[in-house]
Formats: C-alpha cells, structure tokens, sequence
C-alpha cells in the first residue's frame, strides 16, 4: 500500500468562527469560495483585495488541494505528495507566489538545463546563455545527443511547424492525437521516444498517444518557442503546503477575508433560482451574494442540485477524466545525485529529483544522506503495485542507472499515489471543460479543469481562479435587473 499523509500535515489552517454576517444593503458583499486548492487561493486572494467579505471553505484540515505537504512521521522531513516544478512560462502562477510573498520561497534558472541519461549516455537539454530570444532554445536540439544526426533535423523540422501551427477553439487539432500529428509532420519512434514524450509525458500526465494535439502544441508553443526563461524549470526549495497555503491564507485574513478548514460544504443553497450560499455539514448556511466552487469536476457535480448538474451545460463535465502520478521517495545513507534532477530513458525511472539539494537541506544531511524522489507520470501501470513490488523495482533500477545508489544504503522508503492526480487532455476533452461563468446566477467555478487554455498545471488552476474572481466582481458590479438578465 502506499504511504498516506498523516491525518494533520504540518502546516495547519487556523480554524476560524463561522461568520453570521449575511448580504444586505450596507454590507460589504460576500463571497464564498468552496475548496482551498490553488483554484480556491487564487480567487480568494483575488476578492478579498476588491473591498469584498471573503470565506474559503476547505473540508480537508489542510490548503493546497493536489498539491501539499506532510510531515514524514519517521524522518520527520517534510514531504511533498508529488513532485512540483514549473516552467517559466507559468505568469499567473508566478504572479500569484509575488502576490502571496512565497517568492523568495522558489528558485527559477534563467534558461532550460537537464541532464538525460540513456543507458550509459547522457546528454543535456540545455539553452544557449549568449543566443537572444527564443533561437536560445535551438541548441538544445542540435546539441542532444540521444538522437541521430537525421533525426535532430527532423526535430527542428517539427518545430518550425510548431510555431506555426494554428490553433483553434474547436478546430480540428482537438480531434487528433499528437503522435499522429507529428507523425504527419515528419517525426519518427527516434524522435517520439527520446525527444517528444520526454516532455509531454511528465507535462501532460500523459502518453503522447494519448494526448490531443491541440494540447501538445500548446505545450511546445508556449515553452519551448517561447524565451529561454519560458523554458526553464522553476521549483519550491520549502514543502507544498509552505509555500502556498499558509503564505495564502494570510494574505487573505490580512484583507479582512476568512478561511475554514475542517469546513465540509454538502450543496448549495438557492433561491428563485440564484445562488445564495452554500450548505454545510453541521446544518448551517453560509449565505453568500456570490459562490465559487473551486473543487474537481467530480467534486463539483457531487455539489450541484441534481436538476443542475444534469443540465447539458453541467453534465459535459461528467466526460472529464484523470490521470495518476505514483510519488517514490527514497533516503539514502550517502549522496547518489550531484544534479538537481535528471530524466531517464528506457527506463522506468522517468524523471528522479534531488529533494535534500532541492529544499536547501542543512549541509550535516547533504553530506550523511539523501532524499530522492522519483515522479512517475501517467502511472497507470504503477498505481496497483504494492509498496514492496515498486520498491523491488525502482531500488533496483536505481543502483542499475546511477552508480552510487548501488553502493548506498537505503535507510527509509515509501510511496504516495495520487490516483486522480490530473485531469487527461485527450482528443475531444476539451468540449468538458466547463467556464467560470455559468448560466445559475450567483455560481463561478474554478478548478484547473475548467476552460483556461492550458492543461492540468498550477498555472491553470491560478488562472481559473482568476478568471472566476473577475467574472465575480463584475457579476456584483450590476444592478439586480441586470443580473437577471445576463
């Protein structure tokens, strides 16, 4: 079984009195926002800076939804439920850790830089740091080794139809899987496997026959025929639930917002046909001018009335599937990584980080041991393996792909699966992405699932709860009668 966090991770939500304010003339309007993830912060910090009497309801005692931390009751170190990183070209989820002042709490390189390791080989993917503007990238392709001389051309002959490759609400690109588009465009199983998967496996959660082409584009679009910074790999040096949560929730309470964990919403509540609060667990009614949920699709829909989420704007929903991503972390006794993280091809490694040089540990630990972590990406094929038959595998492979793990000492191992941990962008997902705005007066939804023009990422969750805050401000910004007829 894999290791599940424990009941109270580390960083806690203070609890705060229920309010009994409720919307009236000469009130500040009020605002509840179900699900403390990303989605739920983003928008909450979003309101509670326009004058507005915010509440974000958190059911679990603890922020940050798919994304946190827990302590580890035996090391005592704080464990990630999956491996985070981000690219440059993550603006409202960079803009979002300023806002909060978790800034300082991130390290983002300049330009791309990862080494790839392929049987005894490795190469690098690394930018030019003298190259202006996006041509900084090209010498990550003519350089990388692991493809043939032929098939580095043929790379760069993607990539210029990349570029221009136009997309689409709708269009076709959303009816096609990349695979087959590249394949289309000149690229082989060389160049599939060793170059294109590499980075959209673990970007997408998905395999690249599985993933739209529309989705895939997009990905290489706006990274990597972006700058170099829109390439590089950003990442936290302190624990998920750090970085976010608390940072959020006090910025929130610093507006005068509130925020409840242990705080389960069962339904809504509605009158004349409009949104008027959400309904709690203990029988209460937190009345609300406006409501957005921040939860999973499913989630979501578990929420709505039933005569509304069967509706056919609602029920498109239903159609939204996920991905899991299976977390192993492994101390070693000594140092058996010298790079922050590294890929893996031909391997079931996938990508492995350097978590004790990631977090900055203390240099007794750097030099007495290490925490590594390796993510894997659409697990499907790890999810219902026990923690003995993965740690079989993965130590193995291990001490197989890197030599000091062989001579090292394992002193502590375990295994978090996130069985939903993504929502999939396969060919014709994207007509189940619902938007903010909805046609239940008083309702937004966030999430990253909804409409945002990126995929399962925390950009996209930042940038839904954006979108479904100004969508509510401009909602409380009309008269009644205009309300009613938007």
């Amino acid at each position: 079984m894999a290791a599940q966090p424990p009941p109270i991770p580390p960083v806690l939500v203070r609890r705060s009195p229920p309010s009994t304010q409720s919307p009236g003339q000469g009130a500040r309007k009020r605002v509840v926002v179900v699900g403390g993830g990303l989605a739920g912060l983003a928008a909450g910090v979003h309101l509670s800076k326009k004058d507005l009497d915010v509440l974000v309801l958190e059911k679990r005692p603890f922020l940050g939804g798919r994304a946190f931390s827990f302590d580890d009751p035996e090391t005592g170190v704080e464990v990630d439920n999956g491996q985070h990183v981000f690219v440059g070209a993550c603006s409202s989820y960079m803009a979002f850790l300023r806002e909060i002042g978790a800034w300082n709490n991130v390290r983002m390189p300049r330009r791309l830089e990862a080494r790839v390791i392929r049987g005894e080989h490795s190469s690098w993917l690394k930018a030019s740091s003298w190259i202006p503007g996006s041509a900084a990238n090209l010498p990550a392709l003519l350089k990388y080794g692991h493809i043939s001389k032929m098939g580095r051309l043929r790379m760069l002959y993607g990539m210029m139809r990349i570029r221009f490759a136009r997309r689409r609400p709708g269009g076709p690109l959303e009816q096609e899987t990349f695979d087959h588009w590249l394949r289309r465009h000149g690229q082989n199983d060389e160049t599939i496997s060793r170059f294109w998967n590499l980075i959209v496996l673990p970007a997408l959660n998905d395999d690249i026959s599985e993933v739209s082409a529309d989705a895939g584009l997009m990905l290489f679009q706006t990274a990597l025929l972006g700058s170099p910074e829109k390439a590089a790999i950003g990442y936290p040096v302190v624990g998920l639930s750090r970085l976010a949560g608390e940072a959020a929730q006090s910025t929130i309470e610093a507006a005068g917002g509130q925020v409840q964990s242990s705080a389960d919403a069962v339904g809504l509540a509605l009158e004349n046909g409009s949104v008027n609060g959400v309904r709690m667990a203990s029988g209460e009614v937190e009345r609300a001018d406006a409501v957005v949920v921040a939860l999973p699709a499913k989630a979501t829909l578990d929420l709505l009335p039933e005569e509304i989420a069967s509706s056919s704007f609602f029920s498109a929903a239903s159609g939204i599937e996920t991905a899991p991503i299976v977390g192993v972390h492994i101390w070693y006794d000594s140092e058996v990584l010298d790079e922050l993280f590294v890929a893996v091809l031909d391997s079931p490694l996938q990508w492995v980080f350097n978590v004790s040089r990631m977090h900055e540990r203390d240099e007794h630990e750097a030099k007495t041991g290490q925490h590594i972590a390796i993510s894997l990406s659409g697990a499907w094929e790890w999810k219902d393996k026990s923690k003995a038959e993965l740690r079989e595998i993965f130590v193995a492979e291990m001490a197989r792909v890197f030599p000091k793990a062989a001579e090292a000492t394992i002193t502590r191992f375990i295994t978090v699966k996130m069985l939903d941990a993504t929502f999939r962008v396969t060919p014709g997902s994207e007509q189940n992405r619902l938007p903010q705005e909805t046609p239940v007066p008083g309702l937004f939804l966030a999430g990253d699932w909804t409409k945002t023009g990126w995929p399962s990422t925390m950009e996209s969750a930042v940038r839904s709860g954006n979108l479904a805050a100004e969508a509510v401000i401009n909602h409380l910004s009309q008269r009644p009668a205009e309300r009613t007829r938007s």
